[in-house]
């Protein structure tokens, strides 16, 4: 794997902290999450996803995109995929799709359980073709099997397509972007995923990224960091609680990587910004 084929969502500022710190994009999986979180100033969540998406794309011939889809399925790491069975995890994610998918996402899967088992640098999708084959003849797909197919949903149409024939008016985005707003606002201390996000806005990745950043001048991301000091704000201003359970109200686990953040966003710390406000009311 090189820097070109470990595609990551990954922002300006994230990758020049990457820099300032020696790691290449494709060293990112032999980073732990919490240092991830620690050197990039990032959310639990985000780190996880950061390092789930590096370590995915290990396995030859696996790209960004089936990395995101096995997030999407709850996995963060080839490790946990040990001892899983590709057809079901396949069943399970055309359930989740609400469609069935395209032949080879199967043989990618089933790379990915082979290499969690046997790590063979050698293997590639193509190889497990016959395997899935012979497999589906066999045994066939289950009876509550989707019945439309992945190219017909929205949310994989070309971006040029859906402006040339007209299939997201002005209307229809800001609606789809705004369930991603709720989304956002529903999990400001959970944390939420780029993939979620984008499923929520019933789109790809690529495009809800490329699209919400349009509408909203700044990536969902940032967007996402700024809901979360807002409340952040809010927080310190009505309630007396210490900073560091504020911190943790919003999602920000780490106590350095919040208080970085804040001075970042708001040119001071967060106990001077409730001194401030405190002696504004008075």
């Amino acid at each position: 794997m090189n820097e070109h084929t470990n595609r990551l969502d990954i922002l300006p500022s994230e990758k020049k902290k990457l820099r300032a710190n020696k790691v290449r994009l494709s060293e990112i999986h032999h980073q732990s999450a919490e240092n991830l979180q620690a050197m990039l100033g990032i959310s639990k969540v985000r780190a996880r996803e950061l390092k789930a998406l590096s370590e995915f794309q290990t396995i030859p011939s696996i790209g960004v995109r089936f990395a995101q889809d096995l997030i999407a399925l709850g996995f963060y790491s080839i490790q946990e995929l040990k001892g899983k069975d590709p057809a079901k995890l396949i069943d399970r994610m055309e359930r989740q799709l609400g469609a069935w998918i395209d032949p080879c996402v199967e043989d990618q899967m089933r790379l990915c359980t082979h290499y969690a088992e046997h790590v063979d640098a050698r293997a590639n999708w193509w190889d497990f073709t016959n395997e899935r084959k012979a497999f589906r003849q066999q045994h066939g797909y289950p009876a509550s099997r989707p019945k439309k197919p992945w190219y017909q949903l929205e949310k994989y149409q070309p971006a040029n397509r859906i402006k040339a024939q007209n299939e997201i008016t002005r209307k229809d985005l800001n609606n789809k972007l705004k369930r991603s707003l709720t989304c956002m606002k529903e999990n400001l201390k959970s944390g939420v995923t780029l993939a979620q996000l984008a499923d929520t806005a019933n789109l790809s990745p690529f495009h809800f990224h490329r699209l919400f950043k349009s509408v909203y001048e700044q990536t969902p991301l940032q967007y996402f960091t700024r809901l979360r000091m807002k409340e952040v704000c809010k927080l310190l201003k009505k309630t007396g609680m210490p900073v560091s359970m504020v911190g943790a109200a919003c999602g920000f686990e780490d106590q350095s990587s919040f208080i970085r953040l804040f001075k970042k966003e708001f040119k001071q710390t967060p106990l001077a910004y409730r001194k401030n406000k405190s002696s504004l009311r008075r």
